[in-house]
């Protein structure tokens, strides 16, 4: 086992064993966010959520602030039923009604391994994310001429696997009182996977004629998948690219605009075309591309705004919504409860508007003390109607 395996190892242990902490013995964790937000409680519900969700997007003054759940299986291992019970006390505006706890893998080992659609071999902790690309299936251009791009397949992509009786059942139905959030697309990212980055960043940097060819059948295999979703009858769709480092963007943005500016527009057309909302998750130091993304059309961001000073994220409110994303770093696994409410009522501080502008999420990691998760439900539900 290498270093960085036994490191991992003994964190993922240690997360296993963790007990609920005492909040008199934990050390004071200050606010990414540090003031209060005021706020009028909020009453009996006026719209059904997917008009909540609607309006929050454009911005057509919502009766509350819609809120999405999310949490990684890992999580759900470690609470059992009691975190079942807490999502389904508070039930998000996407139609999250089907919360289980997953089937917990055979065997008791801290990584595993897999192979993804696409060829590349995966390593991961057990619960957490996708992992990381360990062998990218195009390590040698050499390989290019023979390799096949996976067909278009909704019955393998990523959220049918959570709503698979929709997908049985064809179109949605249009008079649905939640708001339809599906799929899950990246095209710099699945490079990278493909690739590896270190490939990636010098094919960018050559400008190579495969990259354009390979970036160019990525696009094809997405806007196939994108209209199945269309025809479904989907209220919006969400994308994924990670853009920055904790401090800078990951690429010139220059040289952003020139590769992929062009190829998100190609991409996202056909939602435009049919009316659709677009999400765009992006963690990291993305600031360089938000201009450029609101101008391609993109209706939400999902950034990592807890590394972001205040300044900065203020020139988002009120041009573009929000979909928030709690500290993962600091805040949520080691900040006590009162550190958590007062980081969600900053963050609808800083993003709300009285027309709308923010959708409240928080992936629930195995790392979060429970008494956190409650915690930031409870504000989540402060600020939307009683349904």
């Amino acid at each position: 086992m290498t270093r960085r395996e036994r490191v991992l190892t003994a964190i993922a242990r240690r997360l296993s064993k963790r007990t609920p902490i005492d909040d008199n013995a934990r050390p004071t964790v200050r606010s990414e966010f540090a003031v209060d937000c005021n706020h009028e409680s909020m009453t009996t519900a006026s719209m059904t959520s997917r008009e909540r969700v609607i309006a929050a997007i454009e911005f057509r003054s919502p009766d509350g602030i819609p809120f999405l759940n999310a949490q990684f299986p890992g999580a759900l291992w470690r609470y059992g039923q009691t975190l079942v019970d807490l999502l389904n006390q508070y039930r998000d505006d996407f139609g999250d009604d089907n919360i289980a706890v997953p089937p917990r893998p055979e065997g008791d080992e801290t990584f595993e391994e897999y192979d993804d659609e696409w060829g590349c071999r995966w390593r991961r902790i057990r619960g957490w994310s996708a992992g990381e690309v360990i062998r990218p299936a195009l390590e040698s251009w050499d390989q290019w001429k023979s390799y096949r791009i996976p067909p278009p397949s909704i019955a393998k992509h990523f959220n049918e696997e959570f709503r698979p009786d929709l997908f049985a059942a064809g179109p949605l139905p249009p008079d649905r009182d939640w708001y339809a959030l599906y799929g899950w697309f990246s095209l710099f990212e699945q490079m990278q996977f493909l690739r590896g980055s270190a490939n990636l960043f010098m094919d960018l940097a050559e400008d190579r004629g495969e990259l354009h060819e390979l970036a160019d059948r990525i696009v094809e295999r997405n806007l196939a998948m994108i209209e199945r979703y269309i025809a479904m009858g989907i209220d919006g769709i969400f994308f994924g690219d990670d853009w920055g480092t904790q401090t800078r963007a990951l690429i010139n943005p220059l040289g952003w605009r020139k590769f992929f500016k062009p190829r998100y527009a190609q991409i996202f057309a056909p939602l435009k075309k049919a009316g659709k909302h677009i999400f765009f998750h992006s963690c990291g130091w993305t600031v360089d591309f938000w201009d450029d993304l609101m101008e391609l059309g993109v209706d939400v961001l999902n950034i990592q705004h807890s590394i972001m000073p205040r300044s900065v994220l203020e020139r988002l409110r009120g041009k573009v919504c929000i979909c928030s994303d709690p500290g993962r770093q600091h805040i949520m696994p080691f900040g006590t409860p009162a550190d958590v409410e007062r980081h969600i009522r900053e963050i609808v501080e800083i993003f709300h508007t009285p027309a709308g502008g923010l959708i409240q999420r928080g992936e629930v990691a195995p790392d979060w003390p429970l008494e956190n998760v409650r915690a930031m439900y409870r504000v989540f539900a402060e600020f939307r109607p009683r349904r």
